[in-house]
């Protein structure tokens, strides 16, 4: 984000409420692994997946910052290689139009080697299946140009509830939040 005014990045906001269907989850490749890792006491994060900003995701379900406590991971391994991971978030102040029980998925991350495969797709419908309920509504964040985080998101099935930016909060960045400014 070097470069670019912080206060100006749009964001579209794209959410799977309860009564939305979910499009078909088609495995991208049988010879690779997924899990979904949950923290705990001694988990602070699985192996593959960097102490920074996860260490601190992780101090914050135990300090029970999230608004409720089904913060994960979801990993996808070639073998024993981390090739694409997923995180599963609860709300907390940096996503203030999220109810108690929704999730946002975010910080997807995908290995260089192995994009256009299918697996942000294939995440997201693991996530939305696991975690689904009767009053969960699924949220995904994306900026404005990242045209294939935007393809993804939209042939899973989620539909367009808004654009917004990140505010600075008490002067920082760090203590942003997404803020939807139109409804769509």
């Amino acid at each position: 984000m070097a470069g670019k005014n912080f206060q100006s990045m749009n964001y579209l906001f794209y959410v799977l409420g309860p009564q939305q269907t979910l499009t078909a989850c088609e495995s991208p490749n049988t010879d690779y692994s997924f899990e979904v890792w949950e923290p705990s006491i001694r988990g602070v994060v699985p192996e593959g997946v960097p102490m920074m900003p996860f260490g601190v995701w992780w101090a914050m379900h135990q300090l029970h910052f999230f608004k409720n406590r089904d913060y994960a991971l979801l990993l996808v391994k070639d073998g024993s290689t981390l090739i694409h991971r997923s995180g599963v978030f609860p709300g907390y102040l940096r996503f203030p139009f999220m109810s108690k029980s929704d999730l946002q998925i975010g910080d997807t991350w995908t290995h260089p080697s192995y994009r256009k495969q299918g697996l942000a797709r294939f995440a997201i419908c693991k996530i939305v299946e696991r975690y689904r309920d009767d009053n969960r509504s699924f949220w995904y964040l994306v900026e404005d140009n990242n045209v294939p985080s935007i393809r993804v998101i939209e042939k899973a099935g989620f539909r367009l509830a808004g654009r917004g930016l990140k505010d600075k909060r008490f002067g920082t960045k760090l203590l942003g939040a997404y803020k939807m400014q139109t409804n769509c």
